[in-house]
Order: structure tokens, then C-alpha cells, then sequence
């Protein structure tokens, strides 16, 4: 399982694009009135402002080289404001042996860098957006995790570790390859280094096999 492209909603389309291009380096790609894409390795985004009602955010971790967290944390130091958690600027994993940095864009969708230390490649290219390697992590807001936990699994897409769907924490959720992951939230849960609660806003989805999951504008859960 891997995502080919995510498409989010923004209502700050302009100011989006000037930080993604002079902040973080990016090249924008088919750019229209209403949208405009970003790749990260493997992962495109899209941004939109088609149908966008309130003030819509995201949490989503892109894989960084092994070898690069505090490189790449260098890097973003240079560009954005880090985000803190108990007065900390970045954390490690002990479970999954990753090093995780977060910061927000403009519209305050929670970027997060992850450097999973067995698992990422290396890289001996100087840090540099090009350096990510996809989007390993895409957060998923819903009401029901348990039904559509049940609905994932007709893609083939499980509980990490055989975990049980809970209604506080985070599901890790991920094909029998457990690279790449779909986080299952309850809305109203505190983001970790954020301030934010967890909402439900419209999103889809493509993995590479083309599969479509997200939230539509009725805030409810689909796959296709």
C-alpha cells in the first residue's frame, strides 16, 4: 500500500502555494483557479478550495532517509517554526525506532517528518526536499473507526500488529507489507505537538492500485 496522490482541501489556496514553492522548495504542478500539486517522492498532494466550508486541516509524516533526521531537522529549522510537545522540538519513537519532527503549513495542516531508522533507505545527497521519500502516514478522521476499520479490511488493509480498534488512541492501519499506514482518529482528539483537535473534513485518497478512500462532503467514509 502506498498513496499515489491525496487530495486536501485548503481555503488559503494563494498563501499555500507560496509556502510550499519559497518555503519548502516544492515545484507546483497543474495549477488551476481552484488547485494546484506538490510531490513528495512517490506521494502527490493536491490542494483545493473546491466546495471548502470552514477552515480545513490535515495531519500527515513523510519518510525521511534513516540517516538524515538531524540534517533534515537542520533544513526545516531554516524555514519553518518547529512544533513542541512538553517543551520538546522533536521526539523518538521507541516501538517503530523512528525520530518524528512536526510543524504546521499556513492553512495548519501538521506536517510531521519521520526518519524510521530500520526501515528508510540512507541518502548521501545533502537534505533537501527531494529527499522525501513518500508520504508514509496519512491521518484519517472519522466517527465509526470500528465500521470503517471493517471496510478497509475489503482492501486488504488491516490493524497493525493485530491491534484492536479503541476509540482514544490512533489505529494504525496498513497492508500485510506495514510500510505505509493510514492513521483511524476519533474526531475531538488532541493532535500530538498541536494544539488542535481532531475534525472531519472531505478528503480522497489514491493508493498505487488505484483505489479511492477518503471522506466526502457529507463528512462520511468511502472506499471505491
Amino acid at each position: 500500500m502506498k498513496f499515489k496522490k491525496v487530495s486536501l482541501q485548503t481555503n488559503d489556496l494563494e498563501v499555500m502555494k507560496d509556502f510550499y514553492k519559497n518555503n519548502l522548495g516544492c515545484t507546483l504542478d497543474n495549477e488551476h483557479v481552484d488547485s494546484f500539486e506538490v510531490t513528495f517522492g512517490y506521494t502527490t498532494i493536491e490542494f483545493n478550495n473546491r466546495n471548502v466550508k470552514g477552515n480545513p486541516f490535515y495531519h500527515f509524516a513523510f519518510d525521511i532517509p534513516s540517516n538524515q533526521f538531524l540534517e533534515a531537522k537542520e533544513w526545516a529549522i531554516k524555514r519553518v517554526t518547529l512544533s513542541t510537545e512538553d517543551g520538546e522540538d522533536d521526539v523518538y519513537f521507541e516501538n517503530i525506532k523512528a525520530h518524528s519532527l512536526y510543524f504546521e503549513d499556513p492553512a495548519g495542516n501538521i506536517l510531521e517528518f519521520i526518519s524510521r531508522t530500520k526501515d528508510n533507505p540512507t541518502s548521501e545527497t545533502p537534505f533537501s526536499i527531494d529527499n522525501i521519500i513518500q508520504m508514509s502516514e496519512m491521518s484519517l478522521v472519522v466517527e465509526d473507526k470500528v465500521n470503517v476499520a471493517e471496510e478497509l479490511k475489503k482492501a486488504g488493509i488491516i490493524e497493525r500488529n493485530g491491534d484492536k480498534i479503541n476509540h482514544t488512541g490512533l489505529n494504525f492501519m496498513s497492508d500485510k507489507n506495514g510500510a505505509v499506514f493510514l492513521l483511524l482518529v476519533s474526531p475531538n482528539r488532541r493532535w500530538y505537538f498541536s494544539q488542535k483537535d481532531a475534525v472531519i473534513f472531505p478528503m480522497t485518497i489514491t493508493l498505487e492500485n488505484d483505489v479511492k478512500l477518503g471522506i466526502d462532503d457529507n463528512a462520511q467514509f468511502f472506499l471505491i
